[in-house]
């Protein structure tokens, strides 16, 4: 085994020896995944207040598909196939009739006039719900992350 260097600076030392270890990091992956998991899911639920809501569905549809995803680190904020025109918040309409209620087989295009969310089953429904989630519990996310991964609290 060859000699350590030593380098020497002003209040400190390195020593720069030959040492070599097998470090397994099982542990640490199981509690990633547990964390990526609980993650996912706190997203999700903490979405929910700010979702629109008229029926319920959905808010259904993309809890089952975020939790046929959870751990994966991908939630689905809105489902298919008005979810996205909801979640941008801005009205689509017919490009000929200029309506929100279009001919059969023509594609809607976006307005610059925002939608009109009901706030009677959720007060704070809003568009970009998943930003307005991470406003709201952001911090604590964090923290729970940190706690199921084992980092600091």
């Amino acid at each position: 085994m060859a000699r350590p260097k030593t380098f020497h600076f002003p209040n400190y030392q390195i020593v720069q020896g030959d040492i070599k270890a097998d470090i397994s990091l099982e542990r640490f992956e199981k509690q990633f995944q547990d964390a990526q998991y609980w993650l996912d899911g706190q997203v999700f639920q903490s979405m929910i207040p700010f979702m629109p809501y008229r029926d319920g569905n959905m808010a259904h549809v993309a809890q089952i598909q975020s939790a046929s995803l959870q751990g994966s680190g991908r939630v689905i904020a809105a489902g298919p196939p008005y979810g996205r025109f909801l979640y941008e918040g801005l009205v689509m309409v017919d490009p000929e009739t200029m309506s929100p209620f279009a001919r059969k087989d023509a594609k809607k295009v976006v307005t610059d006039r925002p939608l009109q969310f009901s706030k009677i089953t959720n007060p704070d429904a809003t568009d970009h719900w998943f930003d307005a989630a991470k406003e709201k519990d952001g911090k604590a996310w964090v923290k729970g992350v940190k706690r199921i991964a084992g980092g600091k609290k």
